[in-house]
């Protein structure tokens, strides 16, 4: 169950990313910004997503649950602002609510609990759930707004196509508050703090039960290779120890996992690019300006 509340927050999450694209023109223009300020407004969810990814997977080191639960709170509110933008007619506030959905995105905590928490043998289908899920927001996001097409009005909130998809996912991250708040449970996380003592224990007393049988030439031997183990004990916990800065996080990297790294940087470019200039070209408001797509192909 945890790992289904941490694969169903990747896909809430990218539908919270996408959901915006079909109407961020048209919200632009209801409050008097230029229609490519939608760019603006999909992008800085992605944007603020690079520092929350600092801040919260230093955070999985000493827990999974209150970072999720902080998430799903922030994105509540960042999805209300968004919402709350129309009525306010205020781009800052539009701005602000996407900027605080990504600032509290927990995509690294899911992949870190996939990677720390998930059995070898089941690890390959946990990762490609994730990815699943990611692809299968992003789909879904854009065309649950399509069907987000209604106008009407309660008190003085106004719930159109513009402010339904802040008002939908609101719903949602309530909806996944909950159940995360009933159904997750906390795994442990000492498991590599404590593997490493006890091991050590068992080799020491076997090794001292040995030396005591063997020849005083050879115990001296027995206690160098003791050393050297120790070391290499050492060294290895200090390999799954958090690093303390962003360089020597840097200097953790291979050449191979810094080429992955630069391809998915590349792919997520291409991406964004595409994804943030389309409703430029499909853009029906009398209002717009930009550069409208011939009839036969609307």
């Amino acid at each position: 169950m945890s790992l289904l509340l941490n694969l169903a927050n990747t896909f809430l999450y990218m539908v919270n990313t996408y959901i915006v694209v079909p109407t961020a023109d048209d919200y632009s223009l209801s409050l008097g910004a230029p229609a490519t300020v939608c760019g603006v407004i999909i992008g800085s969810m992605a944007v603020a997503q690079v520092f929350s990814s600092v801040y919260f997977s230093a955070w999985s080191n000493k827990s999974y649950f209150k970072p999720l639960i902080f998430s799903s709170i922030m994105l509540l509110l960042g999805n209300l602002l968004y919402a709350l933008a129309y009525d306010l007619s205020s781009i800052a506030v539009l701005i602000i609510g996407r900027l605080l959905c990504g600032l509290d995105s927990a995509r690294a905590v899911n992949r870190r609990y996939i990677s720390d928490c998930v059995l070898l043998k089941l690890r390959m289908k946990a990762s490609a759930g994730f990815v699943s899920a990611s692809a299968l927001g992003m789909a879904c996001g854009p065309a649950l707004a399509g069907l987000l097409q209604t106008k009407f009005k309660i008190y003085s909130l106004t719930f159109n196509k513009n402010t339904l998809p802040g008002w939908v996912m609101a719903v949602a991250w309530l909806i996944y508050l909950i159940w995360m708040w009933i159904s997750f449970k906390e795994p442990v996380h000492d498991f590599e703090e404590n593997h490493f003592p006890q091991d050590s224990g068992v080799v020491g007393q076997s090794e001292h039960g040995i030396v005591q049988s063997l020849l005083i030439s050879e115990s001296k031997d027995d206690e160098e290779d003791e050393r050297d183990y120790d070391e290499s004990e050492e060294a290895s916990v200090k390999s799954h120890e958090p690093a303390s800065s962003i360089s020597s996080a840097y200097k953790l990297l291979t050449p191979s996992v810094k080429c992955h790294n630069n391809i998915l940087l590349q792919l997520a470019q291409q991406l964004s690019c595409n994804i943030s200039s389309s409703p430029l070209s499909y853009c029906s408001s009398s209002k717009c300006h930009c550069r409208k797509l011939p009839d036969q192909y609307l």
